[in-house]
């Protein structure tokens, strides 16, 4: 059967509504053969498909990961704002109460022009300038605060509408990013079928070796960057000491000098390029400190590993750099999701000896301490395959689900250098993924 390129877009599952943060996706009819000669493609052209598709997967799947990072600290914001509603609401029923109680002691001890009052919404109903009168003669809360505590019930009731509404779209972007997902990698399982053809595996390897090139091109650049910014703000720091002890001395020494030699006196300024660190900070001393707090980048994360190390999800996956994200509670993300279908194999990176945890975040866990000397964690796991235990590289220690803290089919995979604090995985998981 051939293979077929079909569709810029595809209609997804019923009742799901399409959504811009995914873009469009390449569908690929099944096939049961695996060679591309018999199809309408060339080997380039499917090797080219490949690495398309997985592009596309990578990007929906960050997609995802942002959208549920943001589904996490929105379920937070739910959960303040409804707090705040149900308090506002208890003060203005007990305001409304007293306005009440004030208005119905009044007509009852006969008070002149309570007649007209009506009590079943105080608010509404009230007449303003006897409610006045019977407030300002029984010491009651003034209608200005009644006003307050009724706009402020009115704001927060809003703002929850508009978390309420945010949810209920964030929840449909969810879904249908699942299912797109879902779909390209099912479309790249089935594509990579034809890298039996020695000719496509040729291609595509010689396609994913110019890919990785550029992005470790990119990370060198980006790490040189880093260096280059780091040093500066460490120039800009010690100009900064510099000509504020300059500047103090300068100061002193104002008093000796005569209105005419002012202008003389600015002449060894001129003369000082000779001493670089001192030569720019003068002329606008106060801009360099600003500077020297200003927060410098986080430099790239080093890529871990070696001619051994194994991807850690055996099948098909997509995955983005989402390190440091925000999620609920304070936290930031401290390592790489990898979105696979349910029940792909999960390896050993390196050879080492694995503990089998689980925890309420994580769910089934995994902890690798690597025969290299770094530790490795894994989280969500549907199952474990066997036991704590030691283990070779590339060994099957699990398989990709959805257990803890978590509603989507992936892998949390965390690197720990050393054992000590974890490190940005996606350089290395990319070069080796």
């Amino acid at each position: 059967m051939r293979m077929q390129q079909i569709l810029a877009r595809r209609s997804f599952r019923p009742g799901l509504r399409s959504i811009s943060l995914v873009v469009a996706i390449v569908l690929i009819a099944p096939a049961t053969t695996a060679s591309a000669s018999d199809s309408n493609l060339t080997s380039q052209q499917v090797a080219e498909e490949i690495i398309r598709i997985q592009s596309k997967a990578d990007a929906t799947a960050t997609a995802w990961v942002v959208a549920q990072g943001r589904s996490e600290d929105l379920a937070v914001e739910l959960v303040a704002a409804e707090a705040d509603v149900a308090q506002k609401s208890q003060e203005y029923e007990q305001v409304a109460a007293q306005l009440t109680k004030v208005a119905v002691d009044r007509y009852m001890s006969g008070g002149g022009g309570a007649a007209n009052i009506l009590f079943d919404d105080p608010m509404d109903q009230l007449q303003t300038q006897v409610l006045a009168e019977t407030l300002v003669n029984e010491g009651a809360v003034a209608l200005d605060d009644i006003d307050t505590v009724r706009t402020a019930l009115e704001a927060d009731q809003a703002h929850l509408v508009t978390l309420q509404e945010e949810n209920r779209r964030l929840a449909d972007d969810i879904q249908q990013t699942q299912a797109d997902l879902d779909q390209q990698l099912a479309d790249l399982e089935q594509l990579k079928t034809h890298l039996v053809d020695e000719e496509t595996k040729r291609a595509y390897e010689a396609l994913l070796a110019k890919k990785r090139a550029a992005e470790e091109q990119q990370r060198q650049d980006a790490e040189s960057a880093a260096q280059r910014a780091e040093t500066l703000a460490a120039e800009r720091a010690a100009a900064s000491t510099t000509a504020s002890s300059s500047g103090g001395k300068s100061s002193s020494q104002q008093p000796s000098t005569t209105p005419s030699s002012t202008v003389p006196a600015a002449q060894p300024s001129v003369a000082q390029p000779s001493t670089p660190s001192t030569a720019s900070p003068p002329l606008l001393p106060t801009a360099p400190a600003p500077v020297t707090n200003a927060p410098t980048p986080d430099p790239p994360a080093p890529v871990v590993g070696g001619g051994g190390w194994f991807c850690p999800v055996a099948g098909p996956n997509a995955f983005g750099d989402t390190w440091g994200d925000p999620r609920s509670g304070g936290r930031r993300h401290e390592g790489v999701d990898m979105m696979s279908p349910f029940g792909t194999p999960e390896v050993a990176v390196v050879a080492g000896t694995v503990q089998m945890k689980q925890n309420e975040l994580g769910g089934n866990a995994v902890w690798l301490s690597g025969s290299d000397g770094n530790k490795y964690y894994y989280a969500h796991l549907s199952s474990y395959e066997g036991g704590s235990r030691a283990v070779s590289a590339g060994e099957v220690i699990g398989y990709v689900g959805a257990t803890g803290n978590t509603s989507a089919n992936h892998l949390h995979f965390e690197i720990h250098p050393g054992g000590g604090a974890a490190v940005n995985p996606y350089p290395t998981v990319r070069r080796y993924c």
